[in-house]
């Protein structure tokens, strides 16, 4: 056996293949396609349930599918416009859109417990159409009531002039030498997660 000759791993000589730009453009992308299976998952369940409905004659479920399908595309496509507004502007448009979003969001769910409603027991029927008020309610309150107390907060904080700023204290951490700084660690203070 011939012994290997034995290299020094920090060359100061070697080079280091690191990464260009140009390099980027050779690495295979793989697109994600997760929001076009959704899409035809929820097509496909869709023509299935309206179909099923339609055979057995229950047409207050077609019509009831028909309006979630295309209440969903609405609704997304109201969320990305409201999404695009700045959280600072204050609009027709995004009074509108928050309207929109909010009653068809509430038709939907009340939509939902009613056919529900038609075929468990009215203890369970009571629970869902509970459900639905609540969700109601939340989403009326972020939108309406909480998104203006915070839009209000926010601009009385833009017109004033001052700014936000985060101040991190450390409270202890350890040299590299791992020797620890005891006057750091003695502003710890004692909580459910030191213990």
């Amino acid at each position: 056996m011939v012994p290997l000759p034995m290299t020094n791993n920090f060359d100061q000589n070697q080079k280091t293949n690191t990464p260009t730009p140009s390099d980027n453009n050779n690495i295979p992308q793989v697109p994600i396609l997760l929001p076009a299976i959704a899409y035809f998952y929820l097509t496909f369940n869709s023509i299935s349930t309206i179909y099923q409905a339609y055979s057995h004659g229950d047409f207050s479920m077609v019509a009831f599918i028909v309006f979630v399908y295309l209440g969903y595309f609405c609704l997304i496509y109201c969320v990305k416009q409201l999404q695009a507004l700045s959280p600072l502007e204050n609009s027709p448009r995004k009074d509108l859109l928050k309207s929109v979003i909010w009653v068809l969001t509430s038709f939907i769910f009340f939509g939902f417990a009613y056919q529900f409603s038609t075929f468990v027991h009215p203890v369970a029927a009571v629970f869902v159409f509970a459900l639905a008020i609540s969700a109601t309610s939340f989403l009326f309150f972020m939108y309406f009531v909480h998104d203006d107390d915070y839009g209000l907060h926010q601009q009385k904080q833009v017109c004033s002039g001052s700014t936000y700023r985060l101040k991190i204290k450390i409270v202890g951490f350890s040299l590299p030498c791992g020797r620890v700084n005891e006057s750091k660690i003695s502003q710890v203070v004692a909580g459910p997660e030191n213990v």
